[in-house]
């Protein structure tokens, strides 16, 4: 990169016979003229900023005379030096559009039309509470890979792993949704290849017997609505969001409850057999609820027409049948846990498992894994194993119905 003194005279009989030229400024490092072939002469100042090299057009000779580009690359160089991206703001004086905050509420809308409300809802609570305050106003294209790793090792540190470890994926998932969707300033995702802070252990919670007879009693004193939703939830093992929102249409007259789309995670019909222990849950409740839509009708105030208050009942819960550290989404663990545990033949009385095929127990459980053969069937999908789900619901409903009825372990 060849370096000359730059004078008046100099940069007004500059040529080249090449397509263009840049001629750089001994005086001030980093000041460029770039002259074209046809004549034309453009200012450029080159400089680092937040581990970026950026070029900045000054303006075009002779509007832009020398001693006034040198004066304007000086100020540039220093704003480099103490931190600031002069390309960065100029383009976000050029778009208003360009700062996190407005990537934030864009992606969160496109995402919106594909994703489930409790997940709309967490990533509006991450992005208001970690992200909005730090880089709410800087333009998205500033953030920078040290940027990302700060905050996430910061959240972190406060004793906040796991919130870490989302807070980094929604990062990612803005800046990824941002540069497909041609967002101003992005150019690259700063959040690539940067490892979560923290390890997370998977939940081996299950209950045993006896905690399942010993919640299951529990229930009884709560509301109708309420013992029907966690009852089923445990005698079907299909996530809560899901059971809350049932409708009666959605039980067909061969016991098989039909999930839509909307409201199973995977986004794709999903179909339950009800085992009689389940159907005597609904049948309990059908007398109260029976002439709605819903199995588990909301209050009526709230933001949506079905059942919203499991946290608060399973608060209850906890104290009442003095079961620490259970959620409701280990409903799922203990049905997949005592279903496919061997069976003990020769001494039924023995409190094996059910010995459930694990591929089966995943299709109750709605888990979409190529091992089940979802690849190869060609029918409809929901249809999958229904028998052999039927099989395995009725085996999980008389096993609850012993444990509460003989005792636990």
């Amino acid at each position: 990169m060849a370096r000359i003194r730059l004078t008046a005279r100099t940069v007004a009989a500059l040529t080249t016979e090449r397509t263009q030229e840049d001629f750089w400024d001994e005086l001030v490092p980093g000041l460029a003229l770039r002259v074209g072939r046809g004549g034309s002469k453009t200012w450029y100042v080159r400089y680092r900023a937040n581990g970026r090299h950026r070029r900045l057009k000054l303006g075009t000779y002779p509007h832009l005379s020398l001693a006034d580009a040198r004066e304007r690359a000086r100020r540039i160089l220093a704003d480099a030096q103490a931190g600031d991206d002069p390309a960065v703001e100029r383009q976000l004086k050029r778009s208003a559009d360009a700062t996190f905050r407005a990537l934030v509420e864009e992606v969160l809308e496109a995402k919106a039309r594909e994703t489930r409300e409790k997940t709309r809802r967490e990533r509006r609570r991450i992005a208001d509470a970690e992200l909005l305050p730090v880089w709410g106003d800087r333009p998205a294209g500033s953030i920078t890979r040290r940027d990302v790793v700060q905050l996430v090792e910061a959240i972190a540190a406060r004793g906040a792993p796991v919130m870490a470890n989302r807070t980094l994926a929604l990062i990612k998932v803005l800046f990824n949704t941002g540069l497909r969707r041609g967002f101003p300033g992005l150019e690259s995702n700063p959040a690539h290849m940067v490892d979560p802070p923290a390890v997370e252990q998977g939940r081996d919670r299950y209950l045993t017997r006896e905690e399942i007879r010993i919640l299951w009693r529990a229930l009884e004193d709560e509301p109708p609505v309420v013992r029907g939703v966690f009852r089923l939830a445990l005698l079907t093992a299909q996530r809560i969001g899901s059971v809350c929102a049932l409708r009666w249409r959605d039980i067909d007259g061969a016991g098989v409850w039909h999930i839509p789309a909307a409201h199973f995670k995977g986004k794709r019909p999903h179909l339950v057999p009800l085992s009689n222990e389940a159907m005597a849950v609904l049948e309990e409740l059908r007398p109260l609820t029976g002439s709605g839509e819903h199995v588990f009708p909301g209050r009526g105030t709230g933001r949506r027409p079905y059942f919203a208050g499991t946290n608060k009942a399973m608060q209850r819960l906890r104290e009442k049948a003095g079961i620490p550290h259970w959620t409701v989404h280990d409903f799922r663990t203990t049905f997949r846990t005592h279903a496919t545990r061997a069976a003990n033949p020769e001494h039924p009385s023995d409190p094996a498992g059910l010995g459930i095929a694990p591929h089966i127990a995943d299709a109750v459980l709605g888990h979409k894994e190529a091992s089940l053969g979802f690849h190869r069937y060609t029918g409809e999908p929901e249809r999958y194993l229904l028998a052999e789900k039927r099989e395995a619901l009725a085996k999980w409903g008389a096993f609850v119905r012993a444990c509460i009825t003989q005792g636990g372990e």
